[in-house]
């Protein structure tokens, strides 16, 4: 049986990609910052930019395969924060790298990535040139780039470029998220019948959490080292268009505005991928459809507000 690392394992992707490695039946390692344990399930404290712990907890449980989650995912916040975007996804990923390579057996390193290091566009395939538009996807990149590094030292790396996703448990300061909770305290009455928003012209895809997750397991099962793979399906959908998706599963009607504060100096019209790479080899592709999503996460805030 696989032992699988995964750090990050406290957060949006990282609960959801646990339960579903689990129910492959891996051995898991769960790490996640100290501060930041959940009081609920098996957890092994680590923070990734303490070399000395990384090391100590990889030559520990000794993994088989690590599955790299965590990070400062928001291109918000690495506007706002960019020395602790950059540390972390940064020397927080070599740090990891470096504990990998002490341990005396080969492991698989996966690394997850994002399909903002393409700066834009639609059809993207894992060839397309780099245009790095914020500090989390120079973060990125540069991460991509300290793995190949390591892959010429010997270690068995994976890059893993996931495009835009979301479900339940994802924090509200993203669009869909946040959507789908202001739509929530507008059905119990705690908000006027009015959602502001940024650029509702933004072209996205979307995929729902659960495909993402599958994806991530067939990757362990499938991926090859030193590869580059998109998880993506193509189809795309507007902020606007998912709104009105939005009104028709809404309880209560509402207007929608635009609010230039929320509209950002650096934006991507268009970020649509090809995952034909990662289909062909593995069979994946989406199962869950974009109204099913939405549906959950209004389900998901009409819980919590």
């Amino acid at each position: 049986m696989k032992t699988i690392l995964v750090t990050g394992s406290e957060g949006f992707v990282g609960s959801h990609l646990i339960k579903a490695l689990g129910e492959s039946q891996y051995k898991i390692v769960a790490t996640c910052l100290p501060q930041l344990i959940p009081k609920k399930g098996k957890y092994v404290a680590l923070d990734i930019l303490n070399l000395d712990l990384a090391i100590e907890v990889v030559k520990q449980h000794e993994p088989d395969v690590i599955f790299h989650l965590a990070a400062v995912s928001s291109v918000a916040r690495s506007f706002r924060d960019r020395a602790i975007a950059y540390s972390t996804n940064i020397a927080g990923t070599a740090n990891l790298l470096e504990a990998a390579r002490s341990l005396d057996k080969k492991i698989q390193f996966f690394f997850v990535s994002t399909c903002e290091v393409y700066g834009g566009g639609q059809d993207l395939k894992e060839d397309a040139p780099v245009v790095l538009k914020n500090p989390y996807a120079i973060s990125k990149y540069a991460a991509e780039l300290i793995c190949a590094d390591y892959l010429t030292d010997g270690l068995d790396c994976v890059i893993l470029r996931p495009f835009t996703h979301t479900g339940p448990g994802q924090a509200e300061t993203f669009v869909l998220p946040t959507i789908a909770k202001q739509i929530s305290e507008i059905e119990k009455g705690k908000r006027a019948p009015l959602i502001e928003l940024g650029n509702i012209g933004a072209k996205r895809e979307f995929l729902n959490i659960g495909d993402v997750v599958d994806a991530y397991v067939l990757a362990v099962e499938k991926c090859r080292s030193g590869e580059t793979y998109n998880i993506a399906s193509g189809d795309g959908h507007t902020i606007a268009e998912l709104v009105k998706m939005f009104a028709e599963l809404s309880k209560k009607s509402f207007e929608m505005r635009v609010n230039p504060v929320k509209v950002r100096k650096v934006d991507i019209p268009v970020l649509l991928g090809n995952g034909h790479k990662f289909s062909t080899l593995t069979g994946w592709s989406p199962r869950i459809k974009i109204t099913k999503t939405l549906e959950d996460l209004l389900n998901y805030w009409r819980a919590k507000v």
